[in-house]
């Protein structure tokens, strides 16, 4: 039996969902990314609108009648003095001439607030007078410890070029700006996550559901057998309950269920008109020859016959449990099949000097089934333990009520020897047999086994019995579980 092949790769809802997921991810990123920069563009475009309005303030209330004898006067009114008054304040400037000396500057401050380096050219007057539009940024701090953001802004005072650094706090009277950013950061980042927490939710949800379909298809793919063969995958189905891009292949697939029941149906038909026609020329053979030869020539060729006789009747049969097909409120006693069986086979027993016996049949053991094919079956099995039963020998049948939600079960045992291990995987194939020596068989009794099995849906399984022989087993399901016919496989169960 050749190994079915098992999926090793990922199944197509994980994969698709690994890329939604990874997708919606990497463009979570990008967008807070994106986010945070442009933020702290906006910061920054604040912090530089600060610190001109600052220096705009502080050159509003120089006083430029000092600036001849070399030292302007910064005159505001009380309430911009007190910003800069405060040596511990938020707000510093200091005016620094060409040569880096410090002209003027606020409470605290001896000294300019940022290193001069290349003193930019001043702008011509403007509003306020010699104010350019952007300063060069710095960060420091200063003697007494203050962190500063800052700019310095090259300006003209009269007919000297100076520069004028201004600097604020991490509590200048922008910081509210900041905060706001800060707490939009925070909020917002948030609020992006948790969109796509629920993106990626529905996302998966989305690939769940939609390849609900798809799953439903298997299973019902899974229940077409050989007695379900007429089953399809469209049956009772709407075009709106199929992806569009799903119904071709369904509608593939139900051609091709259609063009193998036919080509089943043909070498069904077949097998059981060549084994129909084949019964009257053997019974007019076997008569003839009997009439013909000698009686005891014709008792050597009796065999023969009957080896043909049972084969053309094996075949009939194989076809018939082919196509059988058991349904939903049919019911079996599998005690009183394991009685009438057993009483039927009672005088080839006796013929062969083996024994027959019945365990478990004092009480009616239901099964979801039909009697005569399961008749058929359970006489198979015994016909099968005689035939390797030794002389002497027992054949005894089990049969176990359901227990802890299980279904019933039947066993065949006998005192035989056995069935080695690495034939039990091929005695249920057809035409198969241990010693083709013997030619007693063909090869089909334990296939036709298989075939009502799986019709009743009963797993069947051989092993080792208490006395050391052969012990089959059948399995069947629970009255009240639906039936599944046909197995993937195509192993004994």
């Amino acid at each position: 039996m050749a190994d079915r092949a098992t999926p090793g790769g990922w199944s197509l809802a994980r994969r698709v969902a690994l890329r939604a997921v990874l997708a919606a991810v990497l463009v979570l990123g990008a967008i807070l990314t994106v986010l945070v920069l442009e933020l702290q563009d906006v910061r920054d475009d604040l912090d530089d609108q600060s610190l001109q309005a600052q220096a705009r303030q502080i050159m509003r209330f120089l006083d430029m009648t000092g600036v001849v004898t070399g030292r302007p006067v910064f005159a505001p009114p009380p309430a911009v003095a007190a910003l800069y008054g405060d040596p511990a304040g938020n707000q510093a400037f200091a005016l620094v001439d060409g040569t880096g000396r410090l002209v003027l500057g606020s409470a605290g401050i001896d000294g300019p607030l940022a290193d001069l380096g290349d003193m930019p050219a001043a702008t011509a007057p403007g509003d306020p007078p010699g104010l350019p539009d952007l300063g060069i940024p710095f960060r420091t701090i200063t003697d007494g410890g203050r962190s500063l953001t800052g700019a310095s802004f090259a300006v003209m005072l009269g007919d000297r070029a100076m520069m004028l650094q201004v600097g604020q706090g991490p509590d200048h009277p922008d910081v509210l700006a900041d905060s706001l950013i800060e707490e939009f950061l925070e909020t917002a980042a948030w609020w992006v996550v948790g969109a796509f927490t629920v993106l990626i939710a529905v996302t998966l949800w989305t690939i769940r559901d939609g390849l609900a379909p798809l799953r439903r298809l298997s299973a019902r793919a899974a229940r077409i057998g050989p007695a379900t063969s007429g089953v399809r995958l469209a049956d009772g189905l709407k075009p709106a309950d199929l992806p569009r891009e799903v119904a071709p292949l369904v509608e593939a697939i139900d051609r091709a269920l259609d063009r193998l029941d036919g080509a089943l149906d043909h070498q069904r038909s077949f097998i059981a008109d060549a084994a129909h026609e084949l019964r009257t020329p053997i019974a007019a053979l076997r008569a003839r020859v009997e009439a013909t030869l000698p009686a005891d020539q014709a008792r050597l060729l009796a065999p023969d016959f009957d080896r043909l006789a049972r084969l053309a009747g094996q075949l009939l049969r194989l076809a018939e449990v082919d196509t059988l097909a058991i349904g939903a409120d049919e019911r079996a006693d599998l005690a009183a099949i394991g009685r009438d069986v057993l009483a039927d086979l009672a005088p080839l027993a006796v013929q062969r000097g083996r024994s027959l016996a019945l365990d478990g049949a004092a009480r009616p053991v239901t099964v979801r089934g039909r009697a005569e094919p399961l008749a058929r079956l359970l006489r198979n099995l015994v016909e099968n333990g005689l035939a390797h039963c030794p002389a002497g020998g027992t054949v005894t049948v089990r049969v176990q009520a359901p227990a802890h939600g299980a279904g019933a079960e039947l066993l065949v045992e006998d005192d035989g020897p056995g069935i080695p291990q690495d034939r039990r995987d091929r005695i249920f194939e057809r035409f198969w047999r241990a010693d083709r020596r013997r030619g007693d068989g063909a090869g089909l009794g334990l296939a036709i086994v298989q075939r009502i099995a799986d019709a009743h849906g009963a797993g069947v399984s051989v092993g080792d019995g208490p006395a050391g022989g052969a012990c089959f087993r059948l399995r069947f399901p629970p009255v009240d579980r639906p039936v599944s016919t046909g197995r993937a496989d195509g192993g004994p169960a």
